[in-house]
């Protein structure tokens, strides 16, 4: 599905991690791997650091401390949210709704129209879509996108190290306003392929007995299905909207270590270079973009384009203008 809407304004990015609660010598025991295999997977995957929830702290709680931010910077006001949407994969529970959790922690006005939303890697442009499209109408005219993940507690250190290492929990809360300019567009993609879906990622949590209790990936079939199907649906993205890539000044593609982004930017004919995000914040699932438009300092009105792709399997895609002159940004380690 491709779809045209309102290029609305992205006015603020919160980002939050959890401070480790472990050093690194008790995680390297935790997952029974020594220094030198450590040092090797860190070389290969480019991440060097990573954040990890502690026991008691959940989705929710990141949550509130990203939205919070906001307020504090006195960048929105509580009763100025028409619409709260929270997208995870990491849900403190299935009921009561996390929105419910958020709305409760922090007071907010009773006419807030709150949204929960089931999304992994591909979720925050997933959910920047519907956000987009909700900014249309007439009565929306602030909207709060909060994207949280805490992987970790849903991680067998043991059997899946690697995920374990590489993963970090965080939250974003993204401010974005209503652009009452309709000759501002946008462009969004979305394509799934859902024949393999339960052979890429195993079923997780849910009712039926099957299921399991930590997420576990075929990422070998996630590579290579990226990898032979990704460039296409790239290539079709600005064919059928009539972009010229020449036309964007930044490409920001989910990317979960520095090997994968690598082979993919080449398909893509992008110019790599080593990931920093990766770098210093580890793999962030659902706000690996957040936190590129939260870091980007290049400043001026500019043209972006988003990609993403994961569990579904699903691509997305997305063109959009971004004033970063205007755009107010904070990264917390909390």
């Amino acid at each position: 599905m491709n779809i045209e809407t309102i290029n609305h304004f992205i006015k603020a990015v919160s980002i939050v991690l959890p401070k480790n609660p472990l050093h690194k010598e008790d995680e390297l025991k935790l997952c029974n791997i020594n220094e030198r295999k450590y040092q090797l997977l860190q070389e290969n995957s480019g991440i060097f650091n990573h954040f990890v929830s502690d026991e008691s702290t959940y989705s929710s709680d990141l949550a509130t401390q990203a939205l919070e931010e906001l307020f504090s910077k006195d960048i929105l006001k509580k009763d100025e949210i028409d619409l709260l949407v929270f997208t995870s994969f990491t849900p403190d529970y299935l009921a009561p709704a996390c929105t419910s959790l958020i709305h409760k922690n922090l007071n907010l006005s009773s006419h807030t129209l709150c949204l929960d939303v089931l999304g992994f890697c591909p979720g925050f442009l997933q959910s920047l879509l519907q956000v987009f499209l909700a900014l249309n109408l007439p009565s929306i005219k602030k909207a709060v996108l909060i994207c949280a993940s805490v992987k970790s507690k849903a991680i067998d250190a043991q059997k899946d190290k690697i995920t374990f290492l590489n993963n970090s929990d965080s939250a974003s809360a993204i401010l974005i306003e209503k652009n009452t300019n309709i000759e501002d567009k946008s462009y969004f993609a979305q394509k799934i392929f859902s024949a393999q879906c339960i052979e890429e990622t195993l079923p997780y949590s849910g009712l039926q007995t099957n299921s399991n209790k930590n997420i576990q990936a075929n990422t070998t079939l996630a590579f290579s299905f990226t990898m032979q199907n990704y460039p296409a649906f790239f290539q079709d993205f600005f064919e059928h909207f009539n972009l010229k890539k020449t036309s964007f000044d930044e490409f920001f593609v989910h990317s979960s270590d520095n090997f994968s982004k690598q082979k993919l930017y080449e398909k893509l004919n992008l110019n790599f270079t080593q990931d920093n995000i990766l770098k210093n914040y580890g793999n962030t699932t659902i706000n690996k973009l957040p936190l590129e438009l939260a870091s980007y300092t290049g400043g001026g009105d500019k043209q972006i384009f988003l990609g993403s792709f994961g569990t579904g399997i699903t691509f997305n895609a997305c063109s959009l203008k971004i004033n970063f002159d205007k755009l107010q940004s904070f990264i917390k380690v909390v």
